[in-house]
């Protein structure tokens, strides 16, 4: 996803959709831009320093996230793009052994970039080089380019991405996860195989189970024992916020009752909705809300109210149902079909039916039984979109096709009569060859063996230092042999103190003379040593399956990634061994 959000619907559904895999078992991350709702939360330079992405644990979302060399778009507005993103994108997939890639959203080059990433990485491995086997799905939470909500300059332009490119995006990708059935028949028309389209509504987590807050000073600004007609969701242009404050202006002599506008302030437009709501005792604007304000205040509210001009879903609806709130609804997009009028909800007759909204309000203020069977039927409903049920069946769809593409890769590898060499090193003394199924190590000394590790035999790879023990023993012999003599008190010709002490011309004093002389005997396993450790080799240990190791020069871990990026599993162990 292009950014981070505490409060955006595509936003909240990738990091809810990292956050459930996780919980199911899988190791799953949020790829994203160094921004979260429009502003950085990681400098730049740190990402381009560390090779293009960090990863890091983000605690104020809950999960792991990795976030990549990116700006802010000039055009089109409100979208980052990604810089570089196929050379990062193949450094995170090989470093985390990525195979699933679930791109969000629309009108931004992510989506476009993994897709020439899947495609490219298809080819590599079909001509025996690594690529893996990676799943890509996109999710587009599609709107409709509206000439009500867009200026010509801007409708245009997204009429001619969804044409070009969503509709390339939608045709080649593994899965097109749709929120509605609405949607579905749009991807459908861009050119997705209608088989290939998963229904995924959004996916809300069981907020019954989570713990609210204690009364925040936002919340405590609510009179106590209202019942609130509650709006939560960013305060933009396109949520129409304006024509909630002109519903409770309408309805400003109503005892007991008191508007809440819960969300972030977006521009000039979030602005205005701030000053017209003081002139009202009925409306109180509260800002952002965390997820424990949030919990809060769905559960004091007694009434949602949206009047979006477009909604691909709506997360912040299905939140409300699912506490048992009714939701007044203008019907927009995906709303159509998430609220069935008089049965979970009451529709509007579009975004501006204000006349419409005062009437729904007052229906369910005056008939207890009839907002009562709402809520119940509202929150069987919701029950069914909770991100656990939904991520359990996308999973099982991931793997299954995870399964289908290994299958079509051993089969074409299997009718691959010729083993190809894909990179090749050489040293003086060795010769290393990485094909498309095995292994291949040369010894070019006189008298070597070739070596042939096919992939599915190796095991692990351990750093080692390799020492040469020939001089060690030479001199651990020497220095024996020169003990023995001392001991058994020979006569040697030429002492080795006096040969030592006849190299310095000046006298010495007793002190040192005596040193010399008992160091002499150690000088040879001195020097022994000494060599094994300026000649020692570092590298690796290839660990196989019911076969002694082999050691790998230094010079050749280029060899070792690669056959590490054609195994299935890890083959990097970062513990040192010596011999």
């Amino acid at each position: 996803m292009y950014q981070t959000s505490l409060t955006k619907g595509q936003e909240l559904t990738a990091q809810r959709m990292v956050r459930e895999f996780r919980a199911q078992g899988y190791d799953a991350y949020l790829i994203t831009s160094i921004y979260s709702d429009w502003e950085p939360v990681v400098d730049q330079e740190r990402v381009i320093k560390a090779g293009g992405y960090v990863h890091l644990f983000d605690e104020s979302l809950g999960i792991p996230v990795v976030r990549v060399k990116s700006s802010m778009a000039t055009w089109p507005p409100r979208r980052v793009s990604f810089s570089d993103f196929v050379a990062t994108l193949t450094s995170i997939v090989d470093d985390l052994k990525l195979n699933v890639l679930i791109t969000h959203s629309t009108l931004w080059d992510g989506p476009e970039q993994v897709l020439k990433f899947v495609e490219w990485r298809r080819r590599m491995w079909a001509e025996g080089a690594p690529g893996g086997e990676v799943v890509f799905c996109h999710m587009s939470h599609f709107q409709e380019p509206s000439d009500e909500r867009y200026a010509v300059e801007e409708r245009s332009y997204r009429k001619a991405w969804n044409e070009v490119s969503l509709s390339k995006i939608v045709s080649e990708a593994d899965f097109v996860l749709v929120t509605t059935p609405i949607e579905m028949e749009q991807m459908v028309k861009l050119g997705a195989d209608r088989s290939r389209c998963v229904l995924f509504p959004g996916g809300i987590e069981d907020i019954r189970e989570l713990p609210e807050s204690a009364v925040s000073q936002r919340l405590g600004a609510i009179p106590e024992g209202a019942r609130l007609v509650t709006v939560l969701g960013t305060v933009e242009e396109r949520k129409n916020t304006l024509a909630v404050l002109s519903v409770a202006e309408r309805m400003s002599a109503v005892r007991g009752l008191h508007f809440v506008i819960a969300g972030r302030l977006e521009g000039e437009y979030g602005r205005a909705v701030s000053e017209r709501a003081k002139k009202l005792s009925n409306v109180s604007v509260i800002g952002e809300v965390d997820e424990s304000e949030k919990v809060a205040l769905i559960r004091r509210s007694y009434i949602n109210l949206t009047m979006s001009r477009a909604e691909a879903l709506g997360l912040s609806q299905l939140e409300f149902m699912l506490c048992g709130v009714p939701v007044v609804s203008s019907g927009a997009g995906g709303q159509s079909w998430l609220v069935s009028d008089g049965r979970n909800g009451l529709l509007l007759k579009g975004p501006d039916d204000v006349d419409g909204a005062c009437a729904s309000i007052s229906e369910l203020l005056r008939n207890r039984a009839k907002r009562d069977r709402i809520a119940r039927e509202a929150a069987r409903f919701a029950s069914s979109f909770l991100m656990t049920r939904l991520i359990r069946t996308l999973s099982k769809h991931l793997e299954r096709r995870v399964a289908e593409l290994a299958d079509k890769r051993r089969r074409e590898r299997g009718l691959a009569l010729e083993e190809r060499t894909i990179d090749a090193w050489a040293s003086p003394t060795r010769r290393v060859a990485a094909t498309n199924r095995s292994l291949l190590i040369d010894d070019m000394r006189k008298g070597g063996d070739s070596v042939r590790i096919p992939y599915d035999e190796l095991m692990m790879v351990t750093p080692h230092v390799k020492y040469s023990r020939s001089a060690l023993l030479l001199g651990a012999s020497a220095t024996v042999f020169l003990l023995l003599e001392r001991a058994l008190k020979l006569n040697i010709e030429i002492p080795i103190a006096g040969r030592l002490a006849s190299l310095i011309p000046l006298p010495l004093p007793s002190a040192l003379s005596f040193i010399l002389w008992f160091a002499g005997p150690f000088v040879p396993l001195a020097v022994g040593g000494l060599f094994t450790v300026l000649t020692a080799k570092q590298g690796y240990l290839v660990h196989r399956r019911e076969k002694e190791p082999v050691f790998l020069p230094r010079e050749f871990e280029k060899a070792l990634r690669l056959a590490d990026k054609l195994t299935p599993h890890d083959l990097f162990v970062r513990e040192p061994t010596s011999g």
